[in-house]
């Protein structure tokens, strides 16, 4: 019988798990050593020979046998992220023979309940996979590309949304601070582990609705390794991208079918650097790793169409250069045997330099004649998947007794978001003038080149988290439990580019006044006797959100019967969201998670394994969500009258002030009142999730299994802007309305009742407003994913491994999430729910519903000298929409205009225009690794190899706000990426 049938391990998601048992454990010790780093540790097997060594760091390990200080039995094995390694002593042991055996890695992990993957840094070394963290993630079954281009590559990991999966690099939470969508990502040569969590796994880990990510990276071992690689991907060896048309609308005779964007001279190289290098700095004591990369992109493409107007085809074809620094230092100090130190050091940063040029549309080529200035920038880390970080993690691991473990991780992060045009300079106004309103005999410069609303320069975000774990071995029970908590500290907002405008301005009348002045032009004297007159404008939203989220869990791994491991977990999580004056806008206490998972080891030899999960688990709000809806706001103008213009400022001079600082939205920079922000007791965005399946191992040459995985969303978060039933409301129970500004927006559980704290002016302060479900008119958010899973794999044996996965799956619903692919907009503002007719028709299939995905990968060594791979995606099409304007009988005076599922006056439900074609890529490459030169790797890529730009979206968007049908209705706005090749030189001594 197998030992894992009879362990209850206490599984991490974060290290890995060593166990097994000893046939004769009288007088026996188990010695496990890390083979890099010479670190050991001794266990005692107990009375039935069993013992369980949890909280490792993965590698790989030496197992001996000892009695009497004497070895009798040895074994190698290599321990990977999230799983269970199983080592088992047999007889020999007390005979007195001394064996030495090398394990594989276990083919089938009895000891986990988990839905995952893990990637080895060998593995994806030796496949043709783009070198990101959301490329290898597809790899997974039931993850799809995200649908909503705006958040980069973000994927979606069992329907879920963009912003609704959590990342981890050594333990410490890199999910972008922001947004929650993508993460900081560190030097891919530095991994080691990647372990993709599909769902189902444990109260460990919360705050993802979607998938969790979690990396472990590479360490320092006794022994010193150096390298480098050289790697590019050249513009010359890229497909053409394919031009985009008009599409034929059969009302537009002067555009249908005609050329739109000219993009087949688009071009792009990028070309990476990367140094790596590891050893002892004390021998089986401390431990160093270094890994560094930097990747630079030019590129060059297309920015305008070809009905753009003279002045925009100035700056019709731009350019760009991006560098992407990325460096990771590991340090491992091992104070003793029983106390592991750990620190990681992860540092991410991008800058783009960006430039403009004229394009002509009757050659087809652009010029060298740079468009004006201020249309070059520089931008500095930070897009909404492409965050940054500077992140600095400290680790704590003590293996107190054979049977009582305690981990403790600290760590922080810091982003800083910056965009600075060439030649700007920070202390000038910006100028804004014409000749209508320029007095005839002065001359008024704009020196000022910047136009516009830049990032505020002292924009970033911050991030603290603490984390404590305690792992304790009861007899059948192994319980685990801990408290975490994250701290988070941003700015985010714009401002006008230098400070401040002048906008010069004249009355038609001198004598009349003007709104928001105590003075007329004419009084004002100056120019103003003439009409003339300046406002000098300021514009700033910058906000300061906070956040607190901490959860509390335990977990309790019972080994009920010698084959049956149940895993019962509670979760408990808070999340709090704070406005930029610190009061708190959300608060959302005690929501309870329970898990719960089971594995059977059918037939005692873990050979057949059984499993099924169940769970809840919740989402936090963005941080970014309180910048838009409960940040201070300024948007004022001062008016003045002048006699003069600075000749190098253009700045006027002699100036009279007739008004004070006016605002025609109320917007003086004051904060909204945080109780008005939100419903009273907004209830978290919450999913449910239940999964069943199995795996067999036929030999160690061939697993196979089946898994089903149902996920529904309970509630969600999101605002509503329909002030309609508060009107309703105040003229029921008689309140006066007539000084109340308006209703800002809040935001609410869709589907429910919500009461609002509103303040009508009316000298009785904010009043309870209690408005019903149907009232506000919203159905109920509604996501559903039900998934077939079926997979095939040969592990890694005989110089080969290979995997194929099958996935038929359906996504239906009326609500993405927190992303939505057809408003855009915020991450947590979507526009669904901002009033009840977004949402008429709006049940269907989802955006990310791909009905069928087959995904085929894996590697070869044909020779020693030569391997091959290949990675093949077969994925079927996303549902279609039409998009247009509510029938007139709808039709009121708040409505989007063509925002609704409705087109030609017609119903037209969510999903129900067809398909998308399918999406067919195959990556192939070869390496070749010459005997004549040791640690030599010479490596080609292609991705995609038959070149094939499949669509995969269109402008759904039918009506034109008039009624007529869209110029651009059904044009492609995204496509497969075309054929590009990778080139890679590799030293590793």
């Amino acid at each position: 019988m197998a030992a894992a049938g009879q362990h209850a391990l206490a599984q991490s998601n974060a290290t890995t798990t060593i166990y097994g048992e000893v046939a004769t454990p009288a007088g026996a010790t188990v010695v496990l050593q890390n083979l890099d780093t010479g670190t050991q540790r001794t266990l005692t097997p107990d009375a039935s020979g069993r013992y369980v060594a949890n909280s490792m760091p993965p590698g790989r390990y030496a197992l001996r046998v000892l009695r009497n200080g004497v070895v009798q039995e040895s074994r190698e094995v290599e321990a990977v992220v999230g799983s269970g390694a199983e080592v088992n002593f047999g007889a020999a042991a007390a005979q007195g023979q001394t064996v030495v055996v090398r394990a594989a890695r276990t083919v089938i992990d009895v000891s986990s309940t988990n839905n995952g993957v893990v990637f080895t840094a060998k593995e994806l070394k030796a496949l043709p996979v783009a070198n990101d963290v959301a490329s290898v993630v597809q790899l997974t079954p039931g993850v799809a590309r995200g649908t909503n281009s705006q958040y980069g590559n973000a994927p979606s990991i069992g329907g879920s949304g963009q912003s609704e999966n959590a990342f981890y690099v050594n333990g410490f939470p890199v999910t972008n601070i922001l947004t929650q969508v993508g993460a900081s990502e560190l030097p891919f040569g530095a991994i080691s582990n990647m372990q993709v969590l599909s769902g189902g796994y444990g109260a460990e880990f919360g705050r993802s609705t979607g998938g969790v990510v979690n990396i472990t990276t590479k360490s320092g071992g006794n022994d010193f390794h150096a390298g480098g690689k050289l790697s590019t991907i050249p513009a010359s060896l890229r497909g053409a991208p394919q031009n985009t048309y008009y599409p034929n609308t059969g009302t537009h005779a002067d555009t249908d079918g005609k050329l739109l964007y000219w993009n087949q001279d688009n071009r792009t190289t990028s070309k990476v650097a990367g140094l790596y290098g590891s050893g002892p700095i004390i021998k089986n004591k401390l431990f160093a790793f270094i890994g560094l990369e930097r990747t630079k992109t030019s590129s060059e493409s297309i920015a305008a169409t070809t009905d753009a107007s003279a002045v925009s085809l100035k700056s019709g074809w731009s350019t760009g250069d991006t560098t992407t620094d990325r460096g990771l230092v590991k340090l491992d100090f091992n104070l003793t045997e029983d106390h592991h130190f750990e620190y990681t050091k992860l540092y991410d940063r991008t800058e783009v330099f960006s430039r403009a040029y004229g394009f002509d549309y009757t050659t087809l080529a652009h010029n060298n004649v740079p468009a004006t200035a201020g249309e070059t920038t520089v931008n500095c880390c930070g897009a909404a998947a492409a965050p940054g970080a500077n992140i600095d993690v400290f680790k704590y691991t003590g293996y107190l007794t054979d049977n009582l473990t305690v981990t403790a991780v600290y760590g922080k992060s810091r982003t800083h978001h910056t965009r600075t045009p060439s030649g700007y300079d920070p202390a000038l106004a910006q100028v804004s003038t014409g000749i209508t309103v320029q007095v005839p005999t002065l001359n008024y410069p704009v020196p000022q080149t910047v136009t516009g609303n830049l990032v505020d320069p002292s924009s970033r975000d911050s991030q603290k988290g603490k984390r404590l774990d305690i792992e304790y071995r009861l007899g059948d029970h192994s319980l685990r439990g801990g408290i975490d908590r994250i701290d988070v500290d941003s700015k985010v907002g714009f401002m006008l580019a230098g400070g401040y405008r002048w906008t010069y301005r004249k009355a038609a009348d001198p004598a009349r006044a003007i709104n928001g002045a105590f003075e007329t032009p004419a009084q004002g004297g100056g120019y103003g006797t003439q009409g003339y007159y300046v406002s000098r404008d300021y514009y700033s939203n910058l906000a300061n959100p906070t956040s607190e989220q901490s959860a509390q869990y335990l977990q309790d791994h019972w080994q009920i019967t010698p084959r049956v491991l149940l895993d019962l977990g509670l979760r408990r999580e808070q999340f709090t969201n704070y406005t930029s004056t610190g009061d708190a806008f959300i608060s959302q206490r005690n929501m309870i998670a329970p898990r719960l998972g089971v594995t059977w080891d059918y037939a005692g030899d873990g050979s057949v394994k059984l499993f099924a999960n169940a769970g809840r688990y919740h989402l936090p709000v963005p941080s970014n969500l309180s910048s838009n809806m409960a940040a201070p706001f300024t948007s004022t103008s001062e008016y003045f009258t002048y006699t003069g213009v600075d000749q190098v400022t253009g700045a006027p001079t002699g100036l009279h002030a007739i008004s004070k600082p006016y605002s025609a939205n109320n917007a003086y920079g004051q904060s909204r009142d945080a109780r008005e922000v939100t419903a009273i007791g907004l209830k978290p965005l919450s999913q449910d999730e239940m999964s069943l399946g199995f795996e067999k191992a036929f030999n160690k040459q061939l697993v196979v299994g089946a898994s089903v995985l149902y996920r529904r969303m309970n509630d969600t978060n999101d605002d509503t802007c329909d002030q309609r039933p508060i009107d309703a409301w105040a003229a029921r129970n008689h309140v006066d309305a007539s000084h109340w500004s308006g209703f800002q927006c809040a935001i609410i559980n869709p589907g429910r009742d919500n009461a609002l704290w509103i303040n009508f002016n009316d000298g009785k302060g904010l009043q309870r407003v209690d408005i019903s479900a149907a009232e506000w008119g919203d159905p109920k958010p509604d996501r559903t994913y039900k998934a077939l899973n079926l997979f095939a794999e040969h592990p890694l044996s005989n110089g080969w491994y290979g995997k194929v996965t099958y996935t038929l799956s359906a996504l239906k619903g009326n609500m993405e999430g927190q992303t939505d692919t057809i408003g855009g907009g915020d991450v947590g503002l979507t526009v669904s729910d901002d009033h009840k007719e977004l949402m008429y028709n709006a049940y269907g299939y989802l955006p990310g519903d791909h009905r069928h995905a087959i995904k085929a990968y894996g590697f070869v060594q044909l020779t020693p000298e030569w391997n091959v791979g290949a990675n093949l995606s077969l994925i079927s099409g996303a549902p279609r929409n039409c998009i247009g304007e509510l029938p007139a009988d709808l039709k009121w005076s708040g409505d989007y205009g063509a925002a609704y599922f409705y087109c030609n006056g017609k119903p037209t439900p969510r999903g129900s225009q067809g398909r998308l074609p399918w999406q067919a890529t195959l990556d192939l490459n070869a390496a070749y690794m010459p005997r004549f030169a040791k640690g030599l790797s010479l490596k080609v890529d292609v991705f995609n190899v038959f070149d094939r730009q499949t669509v995969q979206r269109y402008n759904e968007t039918r009506e034109d706000g008039g009624g007529a049908i869209a110029r651009s209705y059904l044009q492609v706005t995204s496509r497969t990426a075309p054929r590009s090749v990778r080139l890679t030189a590799e030293y590793e001594f």
